[in-house]
């Protein structure tokens, strides 16, 4: 039982982990996969020194800060509930070896980390002198969110225009389904009650858990 119950918990942790907007990356393979998952992606580079290495608590603490400030970017509205399979937050640490191809192939130098470059359908972005797009240093939310916006703001906005739509469509949908449901369960003492337990009772039909049309009762 005990077994059953760890493996449910694996599964459950790994499925959250593939759906995170933000993520950790450990390896050049994972990279890969987060930022042809998204549309639209934001990678932050750091170099976070080893136990070995010679640095100072402070600038470790601002490293931890500047990765804080990423992942409260990504839980920043519309990516949170309406983006979230849209936008990724990475954050790539480069004291990994497993991560040194990354170096080359983006031409990231010590001296500009940490560094922010955007991605999008997996590929770079790029200026129009042909550059990186790309912002450097210990910046802030409201940085961040500028940049997303200045390179991803028309392609974003075409999304949530897109999604509310669809759920302009799904919501005449299901008004369309309740007064067909009310014409066909037509009982003159019934009232339409959406928290009612009675199964025939409105729109509690189609919401058996307690979801109702706005939590208002219906009379027919």
């Amino acid at each position: 039982m005990k077994m059953k119950i760890m493996i449910f918990i694996h599964i459950l942790l790994i499925g959250h982990g593939l759906d995170a907007r933000y993520q950790s990356i450990r390896n050049e393979s994972q990279f890969v996969d987060e930022i042809n998952k998204f549309e639209f992606v934001l990678a932050c580079f750091v170099d976070t020194p080893g136990k070995g290495d010679d640095y100072d608590k402070k600038f470790k603490k601002d490293i931890q800060m500047l990765q804080d400030t990423v992942k409260a970017t990504s839980e920043t509205a519309p990516y949170k509930k309406i983006l979230k399979h849209d936008v990724g937050f990475l954050v790539v640490d480069l004291n990994k070896d497993s991560l040194d191809e990354l170096v080359e192939k983006y031409n990231i130098v010590q001296e500009e980390l940490p560094q922010f470059l955007l991605f999008k359908d997996g590929k770079v972005v790029s200026t129009a002198s042909g550059e990186f797009a790309k912002i450097l240093g210990f910046v802030s939310k409201s940085d961040l969110l500028e940049f997303i916006d200045d390179y991803f703001g028309q392609g974003i906005d075409e999304i949530l225009a897109q999604k509310s739509d669809q759920e302009d469509q799904d919501r005449e949908m299901q008004l369309a389904r309740y007064d067909a449901f009310a014409a066909n369960r037509y009982r003159p003492r019934l009232p339409y009650n959406a928290w009612s337990r009675n199964p025939d009772s409105g729109y509690n039909h189609f919401y058996p858990y307690g979801y109702g049309y706005y939590g208002f009762n219906y009379w027919i």
